[in-house]
């Protein structure tokens, strides 16, 4: 798709300070959490520096979509998307030479983001302790499935067992069936934000105190304490024993009297209706001149054997209006009424252009990218410097920037 240049803007030059310029960010991550994690420093304004391995590079790279399904790591849009305002040096941690400017880029960093498995950057020489020797005020943000000690510390861990043990996938799906895993890799962005939020709270210590930080981050624990307000409903349990059950729609545990999703003309809307106000707005909508359906229904929201009766009519009234026309309707008489968009159009939205949701920038081997820009708007935040690196772009850029500066540890 051809980006629009008169609606989006183009990747910027980075000579304007941004939030979080002067900062610098070590990215040890090969996977979806760390490099979203170290995308936010990066899109803000911090130097990130991304640590590959040689002739392999991050496990993203590998991980498509690719252009015509061709496997490129240069062109994976795992790796485009997680990737924007890094820079990319090829290092191989088992090299003496690798490893020392490795020490050197420690001196001068703020944080390091790390997702080995438990105990091998000691045994490489490389745990925290030995990193902060060479930088006390070094915050290190270790990322783990079950975290740096306990009896799971060696367990690996997909993404599938992460949802099944901690939380998501016990409010997903029928409840008179197997459990369900939420799609795609949302469990990993939702882990990453918290990876981000963390390394950023030891920033703010390092600030106050002079001293440096580890992070001990378990996959495990932020999606069983955040995701789906599992933990918030198992206490409510405990207090006044109802349970939370699968099976419900609505994130209110049977708090909505009426939602799901409705066929327009042109595609589907989703309804939620949670208190008694919205739904005599919505009744008071659909009626029109029909006033005995509006006073059978006007403050009758338990449905009992009219289910079918009331759904139908919605079915009918939705079916005569395009989807666009229906959310603007429901929007303007305040109810939960909203369209759902495809990817293409939300692109072509004319709100997020004119908001410039995007920008646009190009790459040496994927070509002309569009990107989300950031989602929130501030002074000095958010900008696109770059796309993301090749494998190792910048190893000699950066080896010159550190050259001849003394090793300290």
């Amino acid at each position: 798709m051809t980006p629009d240049q008169t609606m989006t803007q183009p990747v910027g030059t980075g000579r304007n300070p941004q939030v979080l310029s002067g900062s610098v960010v070590l990215d040890l991550s090969r996977w979806v959490v760390g490099e979203y994690a170290t995308r936010f420093f990066g899109d803000l304004g911090s130097d990130v520096i991304k640590v590959e391995k040689p002739g392999e590079g991050s496990y993203t790279r590998h991980w498509g979509p690719f252009p015509e399904d061709v496997p490129d790591p240069e062109a994976s849009a795992l790796f485009l998307h997680l990737n924007t305002n890094k820079r990319s040096a090829a290092l191989d941690l088992k090299d003496r030479d690798d490893r020392a400017l490795l020490f050197k880029l420690v001196e001068r960093a703020d944080a390091v983001v790390e997702s080995f498995r438990p105990g091998r950057l000691e045994e490489l020489g490389l745990g925290p302790t030995t990193l902060q020797q060479c930088n006390p005020r070094l915050v290190v943000t270790r990322i783990s499935p079950f975290g740096q000690d306990g009896p799971y510390r060696d367990y690996a861990a997909t993404g599938l067992t992460l949802q099944a043990m901690g939380g998501p996938m016990h409010s997903t799906g029928d409840a008179h069936r197997a459990p369900l895993r939420k799609p795609g890799f949302l469990e990993w962005y939702a882990i990453g934000g918290v990876a981000a939020e963390a390394t950023m709270a030891g920033l703010f210590q390092a600030r106050r105190s002079g001293a440096g930080s580890i992070i001990d981050l378990s996959e495990h624990e932020v999606l069983l304490s955040g995701a789906d307000r599992r933990a918030a409903h198992l206490l409510a349990a405990e207090y006044s024993g109802s349970d939370a059950p699968r099976g419900y729609p609505s994130a209110h545990r049977g708090g909505a009297s009426f939602n799901g999703k409705f066929p327009a003309k042109d595609g589907l809307v989703l309804l939620y209706i949670t208190t008694p106000a919205f739904w005599n707005r919505l009744v008071r909508l659909v009626s029109g001149d029909d006033a005995q359906f509006r006073e059978k229904y006007l403050d009758h929201w338990d449905l009992g054997d009219d289910q079918e009766e009331f759904s139908e009519y919605l079915r009918k009234w939705f079916g005569q209006r395009c989807k666009a026309d229906i959310m603007e309707i429901g929007q303007n008489a305040r109810i939960p009424l909203t369209a759902f968009l495809s990817v293409n159009e939300v692109y072509e939205h004319p709100h997020f252009r004119e908001r410039g949701a995007f920008v646009w920038g190009d790459h040496p081997r994927a070509g002309r990218l569009e990107y989300l820009s950031g989602p929130w708007r501030m002074d000095r935040g958010y900008e696109l410097r770059m796309t993301a690196p090749l494998l190792g772009q910048h190893t000699d850029e950066i080896r010159a920037e550190v050259e001849g500066r003394s090793e300290s540890c």
